[in-house]
């Protein structure tokens, strides 16, 4: 496939539409390439929310509209709409994930995503489908009756969200394979490893969005996310100057879809925390996508993203990781210190093991870590300019 003639392809077809009119008055479709995709403006989901509280449709419903999904979204519903080449292209770009993780023809799959009004299903079940696969688009399901399905048809591949399958895997589930999404994987350390023992399978990591598609996902060799190239342009961003990160740095994920023509997504800043790196002179996220880009702050001249912690702690046993606070703070001499509060259990945490980890993990030396039995409060608190 020619990324370039399918990017001016879909930018002519953005052009026709009510949303990119104004967005791309000025540009010169012929001029872009996948090497110069800055060149375009941005979206974000917020913006489309904007059009569609105007009109449900947002000028995207015609002739041309084959599929649409409803996704839950903060302040309304966020429809997509699809065309006949969105949903082939779509199960192209999954077929060729579906390769990369050694899965055939000559497996038999459970889908527990939802389907329905949501696209969560929808975007692994046209893949597999097209690749051969025997699919059972089970939806959500209660834990017992998917692992008696499972073992009475001889199901031995699972697309599910981590946290389910793990329900599964307590309630007796054994799959051969697995590929997770729709919610941090990989990201949490030992979560992979947990998944694997609990369903006796090898796990595979997968993103994408609803409005999107699957973009990015895990090979065979489980070493982090690389990018379906058919489906799409991927670029890491400064949060603050939107310019691209150098390897080894963290920044917001962006995606230009290449498989979305009846609601095009171009440059959508996704919110997505996520470190860049090269291999074989290609993108790849080595630790998936692991925080939100909501409130970052600099600290020690060091950006940090406070909910990246969440996936960190998630992962140390007797923390409750979605209580925590971090407390910022100057000393006379102006350098900042850092102070963690977090829920938990003092008699199973070692603090100076939590305190390298997440150190290596930031970049940020926390001055302090305090573990309270119970605790509520603010995510940050910044004491260094009140």
């Amino acid at each position: 496939m020619d990324r370039n003639k399918r990017l001016q392809h879909i930018l002519t077809k953005a052009k026709e539409l009510d949303f990119y009119k104004e967005r791309l008055k000025n540009i010169d479709i012929e001029t872009i390439s996948v090497d110069n995709i800055s060149a375009l403006p941005f979206t974000s989901r917020a913006d489309f929310m904007e059009q569609f509280e105007k009109d449900p449709t947002a000028g995207f419903m015609n002739d041309d509209i084959i599929q649409m999904h409803l996704t839950p979204s903060p302040g309304g519903r966020m429809p997509e709409f699809l065309t006949n080449n969105d949903i082939n292209w779509q199960a192209e770009a999954v077929v060729e994930q579906l390769k990369r993780c050694d899965i055939t023809s000559d497996d038999r799959c459970l889908v527990v995503f939802s389907y329905h009004m949501l696209a969560g299903g929808w975007l692994f079940h046209e893949g597999l489908n097209k690749l051969g696969v025997v699919t059972l688009a089970l939806g959500p399901s209660d834990a017992a009756q998917v692992v008696e399905i499972a073992k009475s048809y001889n199901f031995n591949v699972l697309v599910a969200n981590p946290s389910f399958a793990r329900k599964l895997g307590e309630a007796g589930a054994k799959f051969e394979k697995l590929i997770a999404a729709g919610e941090p994987f990989t990201a949490v350390p030992g979560y992979r490893e947990q998944l694997e023992t609990a369903l006796s399978c090898k796990a595979y990591d997968a993103y994408g969005l609803s409005e999107t598609g699957l973009v990015a996902a895990e090979t065979s060799a489980q070493d982090g996310l690389h990018i379906v190239e058919q489906a799409c342009i991927l670029e890491v961003l400064d949060t603050q100057s939107l310019m691209p990160v150098a390897d080894g740095e963290k920044g917001e994920l962006v995606i230009t879809s290449l498989s979305r023509e009846g609601m095009p997504i171009l440059r959508f800043r996704t919110g997505d925390l996520t470190l860049k790196d090269t291999k074989d002179g290609k993108l790849y996220l080595p630790r998936g996508v692991f925080g939100r880009t909501d409130s970052m702050l600099k600290i020690k001249g060091v950006k940090f993203y406070p909910k990246e912690l969440l996936f960190i702690l998630a992962s140390v046993e007797g923390l409750n990781f979605r209580n925590y606070q971090i407390v910022v703070s100057s000393r006379e001499d102006g350098t900042d210190t850092v102070k963690l509060i977090i829920e938990g259990d003092a008699t199973k945490v070692n603090i100076d093991k939590l305190a390298k980890t997440l150190r290596v993990a930031t970049g940020i030396g926390m001055n302090e870590i305090v573990l309270l039995e119970e605790f509520s409060g603010e995510l940050v608190i910044d004491n260094r300019f009140g």
